[in-house]
């Protein structure tokens, strides 16, 4: 879970990006930013709102009972045998009037619009009539791309998963054995790791159905010479690792292990090219490079070279010749190179998680890359 010593800093952090905006209050009912600010961690279906002010002084309105980082807590009553509760947003809302009128004014807020619902944004219209509302997701969006260290920790802990997922399958993939087979298995695997039910998810298709995606396990029997692509991210405290590994079902061809070989290069050549300061575009037309330059590979490097990984699947920065941005210090990302062709069964695709240091990337994932 979050720390109280990491949002501490990740509210110090939005405070000075409020000042640098002009903004006198923030105001979001996104459960996951919640958490990223808070610590509170509350059901998706759940109403949660948090407002934080220039000077400081927030105010958490939540079910969730759990203590978190606010100089002031307000339970929402979201089930009671009492009374009918239909909509607790309502009721958010009144709690969020209370609160904004219990102290001064304000003149410009910043609301993370696309999901903070209407009426909580007609309450902070309703204690200032004359507020100017300003849209705060570009700022969150901005304040995610660097991960404080208890962030890194929460993603470690995915990855710890993972590796328990990759076991079993290593141990069940087999041909005559189904994708499910070896869904099932890893998903108990990952279950038995983390004590508890975490959601397994991921890409799971074997062979030729690797070959522009993935998507759910199907009954599709494992056949000889398959390769397959197990792309891994389950988030189970809302942060995602995102890793990927390919498993030959028999004994690999002289071209699976060339095709191996080539994209184990592409991912040495994106290691060594981020670095604080790069641009992402660059690295992608590096590993694109590596990739293009090999007949073997058929030109079949379709997809992204990697992304931003945090509580959510894909953040800044995107690894894509569309992208501007620029690999900084704390940003935690992915490198994904593949190639993905009929002749080989299938496709090969290794991704690992790194954060970006002051001299380079550090590898979160350690686990063999082998088929």
């Amino acid at each position: 879970m979050l720390t109280s010593k990491g949002c501490e800093r990740r509210q110090e952090r939005l405070l000075q990006r409020m000042e640098a905006g002009r903004l006198d209050l923030f105001v979001t009912a996104n459960y996951r930013t919640i958490y990223y600010l808070t610590g509170s961690l509350s059901s998706a279906d759940a109403p949660a709102v948090f407002a934080i002010r220039q000077d400081g002084h927030s105010a958490l309105i939540t079910s969730a009972a759990a203590p978190a980082l606010a100089t002031e807590t307000l339970l929402l009553e979201t089930y009671s045998i009492e009374k009918v509760i239909d909509q607790p947003v309502s009721d958010a809302a009144e709690l969020l009037m209370g609160r904004l009128s219990a102290r001064a004014g304000f003149s410009v807020a910043g609301v993370e619009r696309w999901a903070t619902p209407a009426l909580i944004e007609e309450a902070v219209r309703d204690v200032s009539p004359e507020v100017t509302v300003l849209d705060a997701g570009p700022l969150i969006r901005e304040l995610r791309k660097r991960k404080e260290e208890d962030e890194i920790e929460e993603i470690r802990g995915s990855l710890r998963l993972i590796a328990s997922a990759y076991g079993a399958a290593r141990e069940t993939i087999a041909v005559g054995r189904t994708e499910l087979d070896v869904y099932n298995a890893m998903q108990a695997a990952v279950v038995l790791e983390a004590g508890t039910f975490v959601q397994l998810h991921g890409d799971f298709a074997v062979g030729e159905r690797a070959i522009r995606g993935g998507g759910p396990p199907t009954a599709r029997v494992i056949a000889e010479n398959d390769l397959y692509i197990l792309d891994l991210f389950p988030a189970p405290h809302l942060y995602f690792g995102d890793t990927c590994r390919t498993f030959a079902a028999s004994v690999p061809t002289d071209a699976q292990m060339r095709a191996w070989e080539l994209v184990q290069r592409a991912v040495l050549v994106g290691e060594e090219a981020v670095k604080p300061g790069v641009r992402a575009k660059d690295v992608y037309a590096a590993v694109k490079e590596v990739l293009d330059s090999d007949p073997l590979a058929e030109n079949s490097f379709w997809h992204h070279a990697g992304h931003g990984i945090g509580h959510h699947g894909h953040e800044a920065p995107r690894i894509i010749p569309g992208s501007n941005d620029v690999f900084e210090v704390g940003d935690v990302i992915t490198l994904e190179p593949g190639v993905y062709t009929k002749s080989l069964h299938g496709g090969i695709r290794l991704e690992d998680n790194y954060v970006v240091r002051e001299n380079g990337l550090e590898n979160l994932f350690v686990y063999p890359r082998e088929l």
